[in-house]
């Protein structure tokens, strides 16, 4: 065996060791990642105040709605499959309804036939005296209607038992269809509770921050907190393999707004005091979808202080996006996604009373404007 083969053969074995050893290096980072993100958040939360627990409140409200919203989400995808595939079914039902009418016409015009030429069995035919000939045409005739009576009848059979299968088919479907929408009326039944509840903290929170000095030192500790959140993302995230290489950088002036809206708030604006903007908030409908600017990580998806359900991309040199104010979230930590795929919807969790996104981008954890990135 020359040495090729052998280096070969030692490629093909170790070649699955070693991605299974990939991969599990990036399932044990993720963990590490996301035990350490549990450990922040436990941190921001000082429960022993009013406001720290009507914020631990307005998180376990705004993640249920994320929850339902994304689980209604689901069912009215199921619910129009459903719809099409009873739609289907009736069609193919009318189709094959109208094909046996046009079948049993059909052979309604061979028994007619056959009584034209009269009911007569073959002994009857001969005992006639008739011409031979005529006798022969009339028998082969009686033949061919007799083997079109009988393909007729078997075609209609299947037809029958085809659409017997249709009806049983359909009602089923009815049936899952009817299931289906009364676990949707349910959970928006639930979500419209949930909805009561969040804004019953809202002003309790809104009561507890009436004075400008109060707004302003909770937005100084919720922009400390965000902070130490990218600091330990942006360390954890630099070893967790990638699938591919993404130039970050070179896109500059080429991407697009992840949603479509108006902008607001842009960087560096005057937010209160001398606090000031550090990314865009874009005014958007409810419930639209928001894309990646660029191919990422997806390193942070669940409910963050003040932005509501968050969205953090890794995209690799130092280099990441935030989207903060989400109604639901349809990616999970660990993805990877490409530019423009669709990574949550547009909401107005982490406090905000109107339909919202609030976008940033980040280099080495310094927030940058993201107008700059942007196609003009």
């Amino acid at each position: 065996m020359t040495k090729s083969i052998i280096y070969l053969l030692l490629l093909l074995f170790w070649m699955p060791l070693c991605l299974a050893a990939e991969n599990l290096s990036m399932q044990q980072r993720l963990q590490q990642l996301e035990q350490q993100i549990k450990e922040l958040q436990a941190q921001m939360y000082n429960t022993r105040t009013e406001y720290g627990r009507l914020q631990k409140q307005l998180q376990a409200s705004e993640e249920n709605i994320g929850a339902v919203s994304s689980l209604l989400e689901r069912l009215h995808g199921e619910l129009s499959v459903k719809t099409l595939n009873l739609k289907d079914s009736q069609q193919r039902q009318a189709v094959q309804q109208q094909e046996l009418t046009q079948q049993r016409a059909i052979l309604s015009q061979y028994i007619r036939s056959s009584y034209v030429m009269g009911h007569q069995d073959y002994l009857k035919l001969w005992l006639n005296q008739d011409d031979p000939f005529t006798v022969g045409r009339v028998l082969t005739y009686y033949n061919y209607f007799n083997r079109n009576k009988t393909r007729q009848i078997a075609q209609i059979k299947q037809m029958l038992t085809s659409i017997q299968q249709l009806d049983s088919a359909i009602q089923q479907e009815t049936n899952d269809l009817q299931l289906l929408v009364n676990n949707q009326t349910e959970h928006k039944t639930q979500l419209e509770h949930s909805y009561q509840q969040r804004q019953t903290i809202l002003q309790q929170l809104e009561k507890k921050m009436l004075s400008q000095d109060k707004k302003l030192k909770q937005l100084q500790e919720d922009k400390r907190q965000l902070e130490r959140l990218i600091n330990k993302l942006g360390h954890l995230a630099a070893h967790i393999p990638r699938p591919k290489k993404v130039d970050f950088s070179n896109a500059k002036g080429n991407m697009q707004l992840p949603v479509q809206g108006k902008i607001i708030s842009r960087f560096g604006q005057k937010r209160i005091s001398h606090l000031k903007w550090q990314g865009l908030l874009i005014e958007s409908s409810y419930q639209s979808k928001v894309h990646a600017i660029a191919a990422g990580r997806v390193i942070f998806a669940q409910w963050f202080r003040n932005l509501g359900l968050l969205v953090i991309l890794d995209h690799q040199q130092g280099y990441m996006s935030l989207y903060g104010h989400n109604q639901n979230i349809l990616v999970k930590m660990g993805d990877w996604v490409e530019a423009r795929d669709v990574i949550a919807q547009v909401g107005t969790s982490g406090g905000k009373h109107e339909p919202s996104l609030y976008f940033e981008i980040r280099y080495q954890g310094v927030p940058k404007n993201p107008i700059k990135w942007l196609k003009k």
